[in-house]
């Protein structure tokens, strides 16, 4: 395997030649003591995908450098060498050359080949979802919901599809399996960018679509809301990594605002295709708060599409159990009573009270099995993991597929009980 190319820029020759002996079994050395030489070689070599930069330079600051950089090709993954006495001018990266990570002088050997190999593997990730998502929006857009086979015919009290033959029937099943396959690579790639082993999108969009069904939605209004669940994080393909990480209450105002762009992003992608028009509408306005406070229209009430609505609610209550809201993980109870204050305000009350009772209730869907997030509380006898039961260290306690006995449950409460900490459990 070729190793990751490494781009170092430092004045001093001494701190090269310790630089080189430390990285050169781990990366492709690119070694500079002039700040417009190592740019013009990058300008020949823009797809390097690792740079490390002194701060204080004679030619230029380690700032003034990564700016240049970043103009050349912003994603590449760049990093910082520092002085103690350097930090105005640290910050002054953070913000002009928008680097990953500073490391001070003296670094830590260890320190050092860890972060770099891990912004190695963060960038080949980030290209890989990149070009998925390439490679769907050109394949999407040739496909058509609506095919020349397809009449419509308005009726007083209700709209008709009408197929106009076997043949074309037939065709139009195809056409519509090679959409939602589509479809299911999408989220997949969603799951692959942001780190998401829980697929958390796949839930969203199987209890929206469990209520919308509750809800006697027609079956083109359910299949949209379960589609705008599985893409609604489509946008978060524009955002780095390293914010998605973060838990939305840790982030700064500027990452909050970075952040919640995503769904005017989603919409902008997922509205290029046609068929996903409505779709794209309903992502447009999960942000909508229920009382009309908020943008991206300050609509209130009914005036928000249902599946605004729903999505909004559901996201919201996964968000604050698996950790994605806040650094420390709401249990069920906490979440419940968490969105209940929210009613009004953020959320539909009356969708809210009927989630409330679906989670009580665990239905599955008309259209095959829903997965649920429990704690240890919540499980019943007959219930199937669907992702192993973990102890504090990682370790698995119960693995995916196990269908739980009485004795499962007993043994799970009576560790919570000890530990005083809430298992996440994932069952159906």
């Amino acid at each position: 395997m070729d190793k990751p190319s490494l781009l170092i820029l430092d004045d001093e020759k001494e701190v090269l030649n310790a630089l080189n002996r430390v990285l050169r079994k781990h990366f492709q050395l690119y070694l500079f003591s002039d700040a417009n030489e190592a740019i013009g070689f990058f300008q020949d070599n823009p797809n390097i995908p690792l740079i490390l930069t002194d701060m204080r330079m004679p030619i230029m600051d380690g700032a003034t450098f990564l700016g240049k950089i970043i103009d050349i090709n912003p994603h590449c993954k760049r990093f910082l060498l520092t002085g103690h006495a350097d930090i105005n001018l640290t910050v002054t990266a953070v913000n002009e050359g928008k680097i990953c990570h500073y490391f001070s002088k003296p670094w830590h050997n260890e320190e050092l080949i860890t972060e770099l190999t891990s912004a190695y593997e963060l960038y080949l990730n980030e290209r890989k979802t990149k070009q998925l998502l390439k490679i769907n929006l050109a394949k999407n857009a040739e496909l058509s919901l609506i095919n020349s086979s397809l009449e419509l015919e308005t009726n007083k009290s209700k709209k008709k599809l009408l197929l106009v033959s076997t043949r074309e029937a037939n065709g139009f099943v195809r056409l519509k399996k090679t959409f939602s396959t589509f479809i299911d690579i999408y989220a997949e790639t969603i799951c692959l960018h942001t780190q998401d082993v829980t697929r958390h999108n796949f839930r969203v969009a199987a209890h929206a679509r469990l209520i919308a069904e509750s809800q006697s939605c027609d079956k083109l209004t359910t299949f949209q809301i379960y589609i705008a669940g599985l893409l609604y994080e489509t946008g978060k393909l524009a955002l780095e990594q390293s914010l998605l990480k973060k838990p939305i209450d840790t982030m700064s105002q500027h990452e909050k605002n970075l952040y919640s762009g995503f769904y005017q992003k989603s919409y902008d992608l997922l509205n290029k295709v046609d068929e996903l028009s409505f779709v794209a509408d309903i992502i447009k306005h999960i942000p909508e708060n229920f009382n009309g406070s908020t943008a991206p229209e300050h609509l209130a009430a009914d005036e928000i599409p249902l599946g605004s609505r729903i999505i909004a609610i559901v996201s919201m209550y996964d968000n604050l159990i698996n950790g994605r809201q806040s650094p420390a993980k709401m249990t069920t109870v906490q979440a419940k009573h968490r969105v209940k204050e929210l009613a009004k305000t953020m959320f539909d009350p009356r969708l809210l009270d009927h989630y409330l009772t679906l989670l009580d209730e665990q239905p599955n869907s008309a259209e095959g099995r829903v997965e649920y997030l429990l704690n240890s509380s919540d499980l019943r006898v007959g219930m199937v993991l669907t992702q192993d039961i973990v102890n504090t260290d990682k370790n698995p306690m119960l693995t995916n597929g196990t269908k739980i006995e009485q004795y499962h449950i007993d043994k799970l409460l009576a560790i919570e009980k000890e530990q005083v900490e809430s298992f996440l459990i994932y069952a159906y």
